[in-house]
């Protein structure tokens, strides 16, 4: 709508849904019949939707080699082909023509337009409209005013005379089938531009036939004169174009160059900042590296302080090894002492053999105590049955005197075999026992307190001030190389954040010097468009890019003069003592001395009985035997019987004990040598003495040495610690200052970008633009051509004929010419508009492309 008064408020008519202001801000009010714009002075244009059915409709078909063929089929086809534009106008008016009622068609003028490539088409002809090829492609524009010739009521004659077409028909060779949309314009306005309402006779419709044939003949030359200068401009803003599209070119790579540079610049602030924190990490204040070189001093300090107890405690072990040796030869020469036991362990062993020799049952009875033993009790056990039956036997009492006789002199020998074999050698074996037993356990005891001392002098003077010397040795060179692989580490980890940070340094400069060279490129391409601004901006630009220099430093520490410390080896000394037991000897010794007690005891006994016995029986041997003395005789045997039997088990338990005795002392010739054994250790212990001395006193005269050593490597700590500290301030310094300009650069760079990007977007803007308007005047011009063409033949077929036409039969076809031109009969809108508006309405119908 347009506000020429500048109305701050326009009132509209309109049956369109969705209605969306697409120009402006505009807002309106109401709806339907009643709407108000609030224009504020300003054009409105709107848009808006419906479902109304068109006044005037378009139909294409199209024809393959003379076949009707559905559009969607064509593609990719080959062949002849017609298309038929039909048009339909469906809008009548009710209207009175010289006095009578009649339903006429409202004016339409029709213009269809197509663009058909070279590609596809060839040979295009149409019949009420004209071709024109700009040399790849052809335009193709047709005109039909539908309904027209049935509202004039024209004679066939006029028909065929006037052409007044109602469809377009175009055919062309086609190769690979395919075309793109197609535009029909319908214009309503076009009689209005005969002031038919001022014609009141003949005359007057004559002389505005003539005025219309004079404005057609004008409009002719005119269009002649459009055309050309179409043509100058489409020639000369072709030039113009190509200027624009250099300039945008240029650009398009000072946009490329100014995003390089931008992406340079920020890798290379990243790696600033990158390359400031790992050395703020490692190398600041509080850094990873400066803590373990700090880590790395306190160890070595502490390795200093270890070595020096070290060194100490080689002093402390050499002196406590001479004495160990002074010790070890006290008791050497102690044990030589017992030297003298072994003889007679083995003579004790000798004694008790012949002891129990004489007491195992294995001789005769002359030769062996237990032997006689039995042979004893079972002739006592005899004499006591014989004299149960010797009331009856008197005639036998002489030869049991006898034997009675035999068997007290057997009973004395025997008596007398247990004083001389058995009392006396048992209770010198009882004597020699206990002494044994008694110097036995003063031996074992001695043999203890030896071998403790031994093994707590060695293990007092050697092991414990090794094994401390070599565990503080040991957890100082722990520390010392996890400090040197902390200094290596810290190093590696520093010189590799240098090494990044050149590389990215490096790629900032190779980024800088490439927006330059963009730089450079747009700079001449605005020269050579004569843009000076451009040029200054651009050269400025430029002189504020940076060069990022190298860090120029790397980070080292050397260690290697920096090792650890051998430990200290002492030889394995062990002393085993042989043990003896004495308990159980002492045990068979007491139970030896209860059976030899009642031995003698029984044998005492047995002596007085027999004395007795032999008595009465040399008073028996020489009378009758009474029956008091025989009953007096039989109670003396079975006392002397059941003492020989008591006394047989004791020698029998004697017998046991002493064999018991022979296997415990089996092994006092083992002690014997056992003795020897110990004599011999001591032998090989002091033979260790010199090498003892020799590796203490090795280890004393190392000591100074050693402190030396670690005395260096603790001036190469302070050393070292110095120079890291020392780059630690460099670097983090540098790194800080290197950073402190990021925000600087990466501004300025965000600036020239921002900037670039809209001059990118501007030229974008421009070239787009320029193609329109390059494809407008190419548009203008072909138009102007066809517009020249068309307003020729208007006015060779149209207003010419029409004159002609009119001045043949005038009367008939003046009233419908006024009708057709009429405010009643003009379609002048859609949607609806408001009272007293003038207004004016085209339709543009869009088909869709076939491909």
């Amino acid at each position: 709508m347009k506000n020429s008064n500048g109305d701050s408020t326009i009132k509209d008519k309109s049956d369109l849904q969705d209605i969306e202001n697409v120009k402006g801000d505009e807002t309106y009010t109401g709806s339907g019949d009643s709407m108000s714009w609030q224009a504020d002075g300003s054009d409105i244009y709107y848009q808006g939707t419906t479902s109304k059915e068109l006044p005037v409709s378009v139909k294409l078909k199209y024809f393959l080699d003379g076949v009707e063929t559905d559009p969607n089929d064509l593609v990719g086809k080959s062949g002849k082909l017609k298309i038929q534009v039909n048009y339909e106008n469906k809008a009548k008016t009710t209207t009175k023509i010289d006095g009578k009622t009649e339903n006429i068609y409202n004016p339409f003028v029709m213009v269809t337009g197509m663009i058909l490539p070279d590609e596809h088409f060839s040979n295009i002809v149409i019949d009420n409209g004209k071709v024109v090829s700009d040399g790849s492609r052809n335009i193709v524009i047709g005109v039909a005013m539908p309904g027209l010739k049935e509202s004039l009521n024209l004679s066939k004659d006029q028909k065929k005379d006037i052409t007044l077409p109602e469809s377009l028909e175009i055919t062309a060779d086609v190769t690979d089938f395919e075309m793109d949309s197609t535009f029909t314009v319908a214009m309503t306005d076009i009689l209005k531009q005969l002031d038919v309402d001022s014609i009141s006779d003949t005359d007057e419709l004559t002389d505005a036939l003539d005025d219309l044939e004079d404005a057609a003949l004008k409009l002719v030359d005119g269009s002649g004169e459009l055309s050309d200068g179409a043509d100058t401009l489409n020639e000369k803003y072709g030039e113009f174009d190509d200027g624009i599209q250099t300039l945008k070119d240029g650009i398009d790579q000072l946009n490329g160059g100014a995003k390089q540079l931008d992406s340079g610049i920020n890798a290379y602030t990243q790696g600033a900042e990158q390359l400031n924190q790992g050395i703020q990490k490692y190398l600041g204040s509080k850094g990873v590296m400066t803590g373990k070189v700090t880590e790395y001093k306190n160890g070595v300090n502490s390795i200093v302080s270890g070595v020096q107890t070290y060194t100490k405690g080689t002093s402390t072990l050499a002196d406590g090894v001479t004495s160990y040796i002074a010790g070890e030869k006290k008791l050497a020469d102690g044990a030589k002492a017992l030297k003298p036991l072994t003889t007679g362990l083995s003579q004790v062993s000798t004694a008790i053999d012949q002891m129990y020799a004489a007491m195992d049952g294995e001789g005769s009875t002359q030769e062996d105590l237990k032997a006689a033993s039995s042979a004893l009790a079972a002739g006592t056990a005899q004499l006591e049955s014989s004299l149960e039956s010797l009331s009856g036997l008197a005639s036998q009492v002489n030869g049991l005197a006898q034997t009675g006789s035999e068997l007290i002199t057997e009973g004395k020998e025997l008596s007398g075999a247990v004083d001389s074999s058995i009392k006396a050698p048992a209770a010198q074996l009882m004597a020699d026992g206990q002494s044994l037993a008694a110097q036995l356990q003063t031996i074992s005891t001695a043999l203890t307190t030896l071998q403790t001392q031994a093994q707590t002098a060695i293990a007092t003077a050697m092991g414990t001030s090794v094994q401390n010397v070599n565990a503080q040795i040991a957890d100082r060179n722990s520390k010392l190389d996890a400090a040197k692989s902390s200094v290596n580490s810290a190093v590696e980890s520093a010189n590799s954040q240098v090494a990044a940070a050149n590389g990215q340094i490096d790629t900032a400069n190779g980024q800088i010097e490439s927006a330059r060279a963009a730089l450079d490129t747009a700079i001449a391409a605005a020269q050579a468009a004569g843009n000076t601004d451009l040029v200054n901006s651009l050269t400025a630009a430029k002189s504020n890019l940076p060069s990022v220099s190298k860090v120029d430093t790397t980070v080292s520490a050397d260690t290697t003069g920096v090792t650890a410390v051998d430990q200290v080896t002492a030889p394995d000394v062990e002393i085993s003592m042989p043990g003896i037991d004495t308990a159980s000897l002492t045990a068979t010794l007491q139970s030896m001395k209860t059976s030899l007690e009642t031995l003698q005891s029984a044998a005492g006994q047995m002596s007085t009985k027999l004395d007795g016995m032999q008595t009465k029986l040399a008073t028996l041997s020489g009378v009758s035997i009474p029956e008091a003395p025989m009953t007096q005789l039989t109670t003396s045997v079975k006392v002397l019987n059941t003492g020989m039997q008591g006394l047989d088990a004791a020698i029998d338990t004697l017998a046991g004990n002493v064999k018991t005795l022979k296997t415990q002392t089996a092994s006092l010739p083992s002690a014997g040598a056992g003795i020897a054994s110990l004599l011999s250790g001591f032998d090989s212990l002091g033979s260790y003495n010199d090498q003892l001395t020799s590796g203490a006193k090795e280890l004393k005269q190392n000591a100074p040495v050693l402190n030396a050593g670690v005395k260096t490597l603790q001036k190469g700590t302070k050393q070292l610690a110095s120079g890291v500290s020392q780059l630690s301030t460099q670097l983090s310094a540098g790194a800080s200052t290197l950073v402190s300009n990021n925000a600087t650069l990466t501004d300025g760079s965000a600036t020239l970008l921002s900037g670039v990007d809209e001059l990118f977007t501007g030229a974008g803007t421009l070239q787009t633009a320029s193609g329109q308007v390059a494809d407008g005047i190419s548009q203008l011009a072909d138009g102007a051509k066809e517009l020249a063409d068309g307003t020729s033949e208007f006015e060779e077929e149209g207003t010419k004929k029409l004159k002609e036409t009119v001045e043949d039969d005038l009367l008939t076809v003046i009233d419908r010419i006024k009708a057709l031109s009429s405010d009643e009969c003009t379609y002048d809108t859609f949607s609806g508009k408001a009272s007293g508006v003038d207004s004016n309405v085209k339709f543009i119908i869009e088909t869709d492309p076939i491909e």
